[in-house]
């Protein structure tokens, strides 16, 4: 499966917070807890998508 598509802003968040290590990736609270407020909405807005980044990887839309 390719990588999840997600926004450049969301992607640039989830990627600080992945290379931090204060979180795994699959503690979604403790992730909402580290990103602004914009990302944490996504990822409840997006939850499935969010998952199913956290199995094959995440990467950024191209800003149009």
């Amino acid at each position: 499966m390719p990588k999840v598509k997600v926004p450049s802003h969301v992607f640039k968040a989830l990627s600080f917070v992945r290379d931090s290590g204060l979180v795994n990736m699959a503690d979604i609270n403790g992730v909402k807890n580290l990103v602004p407020l914009e990302v944490s909405m996504w990822i409840e807005r997006n939850n499935t998508k969010y998952r199913e980044g956290f199995f094959y990887g995440f990467e950024a839309e191209e800003d149009i």
